[in-house]
């Protein structure tokens, strides 16, 4: 069994990626560095400073390098027989448009193909904390709307898309009343909040 006797924590982003690790390497080994503790290095929100808002697991993160640069590592690493301890934390993950599990979820709900990673209660709507007031407020300022694109369609907040749901088929040009009967049908429903906040 592993035991990280000196061991040297590693905060990957933009501003410090696999490139600029590795130019530290020789200094980590002459300090007696045993094992590294590397933050998440798998996709996560666009300029994450901590990689704590997963949106693929299956994908490093290009902002921080590549796979390949990842094998050359660990390949030095094992050459200056220093460990590497990964964080991975699955239980993190970001409320953003590009999770395309989560947005699969809003979409189809419990029938989605990704329902079952996410510890979601399908008797209560899932929470999707996006909005920067009440939503009523913000359904005043017409800050909401309905758009399609790519076939589909989705509520719009500033920058941010979110799906409807697939049976979802909808006047873009609706009421504020209507549109918050539409809200009220959706496998997911808004509430105050950030939209990169965690999901779990």
């Amino acid at each position: 069994m592993l035991n990280p006797v000196s061991t040297y924590r590693i905060q990957f982003h933009k501003g410090f990626s696999f490139a600029e690790f590795s130019k530290i390497l020789s200094y980590l080994k002459e300090l007696g560095i045993g094992t590294l503790y590397a933050s998440p290095v798998f996709e996560a929100v666009p300029g994450s400073n901590h990689g704590y808002d997963g949106l693929n697991p299956h994908k490093i993160n290009p902002e921080i390098g590549t796979l390949d640069q990842l094998r050359d590592i660990s390949t030095e690493l094992k050459t200056s027989d220093i460990n590497w301890l990964q964080d991975i934390v699955p239980n993190h993950m970001g409320y953003h448009p590009q999770n395309n599990w989560l947005m699969d979820v809003m979409e189809n709900g419990a029938e989605s193909k990704y329902a079952k990673f996410f510890d979601i209660d399908w008797r209560e709507k899932l929470m999707v904390p996006f909005l920067g007031s009440d939503l009523n407020q913000v359904i005043a300022n017409k800050e909401l709307k309905i758009i399609s694109k790519d076939g589909k369609q989705y509520i719009q907040y500033y920058d941010s898309i979110y799906p409807l749901k697939t049976s979802s088929s909808i006047n873009e040009n609706v009421s504020e009343d209507e549109l918050k009967k539409i809200l009220e049908e959706q496998n997911a429903c808004v509430e105050t909040g950030f939209f990169d906040q965690e999901t779990f």
